[in-house]
Parts: C-alpha cells; structure tokens; sequence
C-alpha cells in the first residue's frame, strides 16, 4: 500500500467525519428560527447557556490490546552461480580453483513468506477539547506506547555460493530453513477528530478518524536455522505516516468523568533493518511494510475547566 493510497484513505474518513459535524450544525442552525420578521413571523430569542461544573476540554488515559494483522515484508537475495571450471582463463586445463569469470551473480528475488506480528498492550495519553451539544464534535491529540512485538518471516533461501579463490563446488548447495526475527516497538503522535452520535440513556456513540505519526524502532534482524546467516543485521528507527479509524460509546460515570470504550483499526507504516550488519558487512535492508492491527481500548475522560457557550450547555429561554 503506498504513501499516497494511505492518505487517502485517512482524508476520507477525517472528511466523513467533518461532513457529519457540518450536518448537525446546519440543523441547529435551521431549528432555531420560526421565519423572519420581514414575512410576518417572528424571531426567537437568543438563549441564554446554563453553565454546569465541566468544561469543553478533557484530558484523556486509555489501555487497550493490540491484535496485529501480518505485514509484507522483503529482503533481496542474490547467489554466486559456478558456470565450470575453465582453467587459468587461458584454455587450459581445469585447475581446481574457482576463478573470477568462472562466476555470475543471480537475484533471486525478495519475497518473504509467512510474515508473522505477534499482539501487544499499549497504552495513551494526551487532551482534547469539543463543542458537545447537538453538534457533538471532538478534537484530541494523543501520546502513545506500543508494547513490543515480535516479527517473524522466511526469506529466500539464501547461500552464497562458491568464493573467487575457493575449491570448484562438487554438488548443489544444502538446502535449510532460514527464518527471519526481531522485535518491533512503536510511539505514536495522533490527531483525532470525533463525532458524537447523541446521548442515550447515559450511553453517548461516536464515531472518528486519526492522522498522524509513528516511530518504529526494530531490534537487530538475526536469522535461525541457516549456518551462513550467522551474523545479526542491525535494526533501525523509522518514522512513518500513520491513520486510524475509530468508533465507540462514552458512559457517563460523573459530572466531569466519562468511561470510554472503544475500537480503533491503527496503520502505523513500515519498520525495517539497516544495510550493516554487527561485523559491519553490507546486507540488503530487510523491510517489514503495512504494520497494522485491529483494536479494543477502554479508559477515561476527564473534563476541567468551566463550560461556555461551545461546551454544549442546557439551553434556557429567555424570560
């Protein structure tokens, strides 16, 4: 999936949210008139707002957990091919010894199969402030932490095949499982916009969409099973564009505290390798792309300061 669909994706949904925000405010502002006094009917009067103890702003904790879908990961793999033993190179006999034009590099690709990303918790922290009342729309910006994962994938069977200098091979190489791991840690900045869907019972939904940035940090990429992959490539920090598509319900518990439970689809880009591995040999980047999970986070809503005329207040007539 490629930076621009992402973007797309995530554009969408913030408009779709905006949309129903810009909805519900038409209709207030249609209701609150009966005509105009140019026609013969008459103006209603402006209301006046009941100021209660909470205010629009909040500051906000979650937990959740963190179901991890399996990403696409890659890795090129090339081997030295033995085309025979021709000699010195000067139409002699054969020597024994592997020459430099006796050998051609192959590619044989980059596909990883069965990409692995195990779950994890995570937690956030962050504020936001709304209009509540009718319109009910809510903008956040969140800090969070996700709890390290582990990847896992099997690359291309990789051998590197006869060295210039060497004895000529005598048969096919051996072949052996060779899969890849690391763990992968993720810190996320989120902007958040929500839209309330009217309050039931106590019980208030919403809906929402997230744009914002993730800071993925791999752990060295080491491999098991393969005796010619021992050295561990080094991981590396990648920051990445990251979106998110909410939905849920807020409880009411007290006059300024909500217990919010909800779930959240949460794309946090990509995480990868360096080119240089612990014995400072160049390696390919391993890459590990669409890092994505499905889920499920409960926490509370703590709202302060005093309410005005945008917290969404009762509305009094005038006398």
């Amino acid at each position: 999936m490629t930076m621009t669909f992402k973007a797309g994706i995530a554009l969408a949904a913030l408009t779709g949210v905006v949309g129903l925000a810009g909805t519900a405010g038409a209709a207030d502002l249609g209701g609150m008139g009966g005509g105009s006094m140019k026609d013969g009917g008459y103006m209603a009067p402006m209301p006046q707002v009941s100021r209660g103890l909470s205010g629009p702003c909040y500051f906000r904790a979650d937990v959740g957990y963190s179901a991890s879908s399996d990403p696409t990961a890659t890795w090129a793999v090339t081997e030295n091919i033995f085309g025979g033993d021709t000699g010195d190179g000067a139409g002699g006999p054969p020597d024994g010894i592997v020459n430099a034009d006796e050998i051609t590099s192959n590619y044989l690709g980059n596909k990883v199969s069965n990409e692995q990303l195990e779950n994890s918790w995570f937690g956030e922290v962050g504020a936001g402030c709304g209009t509540g009342g009718s319109r009910g729309v809510r903008g956040e910006l969140m800090l969070g932490y996700h709890g390290k994962k582990k990847f896992d994938g099997e690359p291309i069977f990789y051998d590197p095949g006869p060295e210039v200098g060497g004895p000529v091979p005598g048969g096919p190489p051996e072949i052996y499982d060779d899969p890849a791991h690391t763990d992968i840690t993720s810190y996320t900045l989120m902007l958040n916009f929500y839209k309330d869907l009217g309050t039931y019972r106590g019980f208030t939904p919403y809906v929402g969409a997230g744009v914002g940035a993730a800071y993925n940090i791999a752990d060295e990429f080491y491999f098991t099973g393969n005796p010619n992959l021992l050295n561990r490539i080094r991981g590396d920090r990648d920051l990445s564009f990251a979106w998110s598509l909410m939905a849920g319900v807020g409880y009411q518990i007290s006059d300024r505290t909500i217990l919010d439970v909800g779930y959240r689809y949460l794309d946090l880009g990509e995480a990868g390798s360096e080119n240089v591995d612990n014995l400072n040999f160049y390696n390919p980047r391993f890459n590990i792309d669409d890092i994505t999970a499905h889920e499920v986070k409960v926490g509370l809503r703590y709202s302060f300061g005093s309410s005005d005329c945008c917290s969404g207040g009762e509305y009094v007539p005038m006398k």
